[in-house]
């Protein structure tokens, strides 16, 4: 088939050839809507060029000017293979170049889009999207130029509509750029979906518009005056319909509206909606309070937000399949446990302890007891957290044998003294077992592990058969997460063991409040085996003691989010490492200070010679088992990675894209069978970013989960700005204000990025981001699709946001409301 193809000559099997706005375009001219006239250089073409001047081929060149006779001046776009599908639009990512006129001239756009595909804006992008790189190649679409009088989009169905009743329209004047770069705000119609009527409008000012000739002042006539009328907007309604019935879906359509000739409509691209409709939220918020409804306790339920989700806030399908085996009764944390003394129950050998909330892992505190409780019956008393919600956040369980029942007060007799042996058991358990775990878990729980990661990384796993890859699989998570596992987490527990005892000495000299900063004074300095000090690694890196070839031997297996196992190892992706490079420090050599903080609190709290003699051990205990928590950790990660590797492995063989991520453990059986799962994939993505688009609380009880999803009210004195929403979403984070990309080094987040507007060279900051506010800008601008794609919250129209945000300032946006609140402090 040739590298050129016009619309005419595109077919519905041609996607990988022509990639998605390209294969769009020659389906809505196939329908008989109006498009402009074009033709596409096929990705086969990119492919087959890659790295070379389109120009070394005279054939091809002539074939393109032939095919540009009759076009006049032409637009010339990318149209990426993965471009314009269901989940991701890649709004931006690649070049758009305007107003070309002649073969030369289009063939030096032609190159311009193909060079674009590896641009590190949209290398961001796909890492984000979890895009893969294999087989991606760029067709081109070449397509006369409308000269509108006036451009926009319309969103068939209105993304912030609850009731799915209308479309969205923005316009401006001159072409779509003005409104694609975000540089103008556009004016909005509501429109009601069946009649076309308008049912809302919002005009805004429009100063200044683009034109072929370039950028262009608006006419003082026109600049406050609505650009479309009630007939053309009933017209574009009628266009709109027609698209969707084509797709059997929403799109958003881009549009131009060209005066001359009595007027008339062309579409230039329609493409699926892959923001969440506020239906499609209000319908996922319900279904997860449905299900937490189902797991409430009828003496109430509480859930936290704490100690797992620092480490994995928003883990994918699979890493959660993962995580959880491993922190169930029957895996590394039920087995450290029952290594303990514990007794886990056995309703915890499936589930354990945490639920997934609208994406996020929080502790349900009516489980969490069952882990170490046995028989006696402890409890989180709801009455109490629902009193002072700060204490779910570091919850401690307590008595309360009123729960204990008929049984426990029948039997209380006979078993007390064997209660009593057995707490007097369990303590000198405990303090055997600090004395002694540090060595015996470096001489015999960690080179045997460690052997085993060195063999399995020397082995080629891609010519293992699917089904051995499995076996591969499954034998890692069990000799990681539960054989090493159940022993990699109990320098955590001796280390809380340790803070305990010195605590309740301390409370008593310092009181509560100073105790608390006094026990992180005193756990400064710890510091994990020297070949396991990833701190002290980057340190060195930074300062040029290490080389990056000798760290990544070393630490090549660990990750920025590294719990998350969708997201590359430092020895994957080296260039992740660059932003730790240029954000890195010195550390001081591992111990310092700690005599001082030591000396200084027992000073402090006046002990005695006794009382320091009963606390030394327990302070040396705290820095020992800290550190050596560390070290366990850098150890379980490099089993963690070959967990990692074993997925990529299959999602490779599978095509999948990433989507390995969004299945789960159990469904890899259908997967090797040949399944075709790209529907609950592509499903799972899209529920997952609506998920994490609505606002969770950090503690949630059973007797208001309408909390879930619902807004913060607002803070008294707070300053709340109003302004148009494009992404809904609520987010808190500190403000970045920018008044153009840097050129160097990225802050780190997160961040509220406060900007005038955005194109493509924003992207590398879109990843750390947790909301966006923009001074203009609207649903079709880079900027929203973008955000909306990334699930951040995003509002624009809020004039002057450069001076009325300062960098740092707490803010909180919420992109369905239009709302910026400049949060106290």
């Amino acid at each position: 088939m040739t590298d050129l193809r016009t619309f005419e000559q595109i077919a519905p099997a041609d996607l990988d050839a022509v990639g998605g706005k390209g294969l769009s375009l020659a389906r809505l001219a196939a329908a008989g809507l109006p498009v402009p006239p074009g033709f596409c250089l096929t990705s086969a073409t990119h492919r087959r060029l890659r790295g070379k001047p389109l120009r070394s081929e005279s054939a091809l060149v002539e074939q393109i000017a032939a095919a540009c006779e009759g076009l006049g001046r032409v637009a010339v776009r990318s149209s990426a293979t993965a471009e314009d599908g269901a989940v991701t639009s890649f709004a931006g990512q690649q070049e758009t170049i305007l107003g070309v006129s002649g073969a030369e001239a289009v063939c030096t756009a032609i190159e311009r889009c193909w060079a674009s595909l590896d641009s590190e804006r949209a290398l961001s992008y796909r890492r984000h999207q979890g895009v893969s790189e294999e087989g991606l190649a760029m067709a081109v679409v070449v397509q006369r130029l409308v000269a509108s009088d006036v451009s926009g989009v319309l969103f068939t169905r209105d993304p912030l509509d609850l009731e799915g009743r209308r479309m969205l329209v923005e316009a401006s004047w001159g072409l779509g750029e003005a409104v694609v770069s975000g540089r103008v705000s556009p004016d909005r119609f509501h429109l009601d979906r069946e009649t076309g009527e308008v049912r809302e409008q919002h005009v805004a000012t429009k100063a200044l518009q683009v034109t072929p000739e370039g950028e262009r002042p608006v006419a003082d006539d026109k600049k406050d005056r609505p650009c479309l009328n009630e007939a053309q907007l009933r017209q574009l309604a009628e266009l709109g319909r027609r698209v969707e019935e084509l797709y059997g879906g929403p799109r958003d359509v881009e549009w131009a509206w060209v005066e001359e000739g009595g007027g008339r409509f062309w579409l230039l691209q329609a493409r699926p909606i892959t923001a969440a409709s506020a239906a499609e939220r209000e319908q996922v918020r319900r279904d997860e309070i449905a299900t937490l409804a189902a797991r409430a306790e009828p003496t109430g339920t509480v859930w936290a937000r704490y100690n797992l989700s620092e480490s994995l806030p928003e883990p994918t399908p699979m890493t959660w399949s993962v995580t959880r085996r491993f922190l169930s009764g029957q895996g590394g944390l039920g087995l450290m446990y029952r290594d303990l003394g514990f007794r886990p129950h056995s309703s915890l050998d499936d589930e354990g302890v945490y639920d997934l909330i609208a994406g996020r892992p929080y502790c349900n505190l009516s489980r969490e007891p069952l882990f170490y409780s046995g028989w006696l019956p402890y409890e989180h008393p709801f009455a109490l957290l629902k009193a002072d919600p700060s204490k779910a956040l570091y919850p401690q369980a307590v008595r309360n044998p009123s729960r204990g029942g008929p049984l426990f007060w029948l039997t209380l007799p006979f078993r007390l003294p064997f209660l009593i042996v057995g707490s007097v058991r369990f303590a000198l358990r405990l303090g055997n077992l600090s004395r002694t775990f540090a060595a015996q878990f470096r001489q015999h729980v960690l080179p045997p592990f460690l052997a085993d990661v060195v063999s399995a990384n020397g082995e080629d796993w891609s010519v293992l058969p699917s089904t051995a890859l499995v076996e591969r699989l499954e034998a890692w998570i069990r000799r990681t997460l539960y054989d090493y596992g159940r022993d990699s987490l109990k320098p955590t527990a001796l280390a809380a063991l340790a803070i305990a005892n010195l605590e309740r000495w301390l409370k008593r000299k310092l009181g509560p409040e100073r105790t608390r900063s006094a026990l992180n004074e005193l756990s400064m300095g710890a510091r994990p085996d020297p070949e396991a000090d990833l701190p002290g690694a980057v340190a060195d890196l930074v300062a040029g003691r290490l080389d990056r070839a000798s760290f990544l031997a070393g630490f090549g297996h660990r990750g920025s989010q590294e719990m998350e196992l969708s997201r590359p190892r430092w020895a994957e992706e080296p260039t992740a490492l660059d932003h730790y490079v240029r954000h890195g420090a010195a550390l001081p050599p591992s111990g310092e200070g700690q005599g001082d903080w030591w000396e200084r609190i027992i000073a402090e709290a006046k002990l005695s010679a006794l009382e320091r003699t009963a606390l030394e051990p327990e302070h040396r205990a705290l820095i020992a088992y800290l550190g050596l928590r560390e070290t366990a950790k850098h150890y379980l990660m490099a089993g963690y990675a070959l967990i990692r590797r074993a997925l990529v492995e299959l999602d490779r063989r599978h095509g999948l894209q990433g989507g390995i991520f969004f299945l789960t453990l159990e469904e890899l059986p259908r997967l090797l069978q040949g399944e075709d799962l790209t529907g609950p994939i592509a499903e799972r993505r899209r529920r997952r970013a609506v998920a994490l688009s609505l606002e969770a609380p950090p503690v949630l009880f059973s007797d208001d989960l309408e909390a879930l999803g619902r807004p913060a009210p607002p803070l008294e004195n707070a300053e709340v700005l109003r302004g148009t929403p494009l992404s809904a979403g609520v987010a808190e984070a500190p403000a970045l204000v920018l008044e153009s990309p840097p050129e160097g080094d990225l802050p780190p987040g997160p961040y509220v990025l406060v900007c005038p507007s955005t194109d493509p060279a924003w992207v590398p900051l879109f990843v750390e981001a947790r909301g966006l506010v923009m001074e203009t800008g609207g649903v079709l601008s880079h900027g929203a699709i973008v955000a909306r794609e990334f699930g951040l919250p995003a509002v624009a129209g809020i004039a002057g946001a450069q001076k009325r945000f300062r960098t740092g300032q707490r803010l909180r946006v919420d992109g369905g409301a239009g709302t910026v609140t400049v949060l106290p402090g």
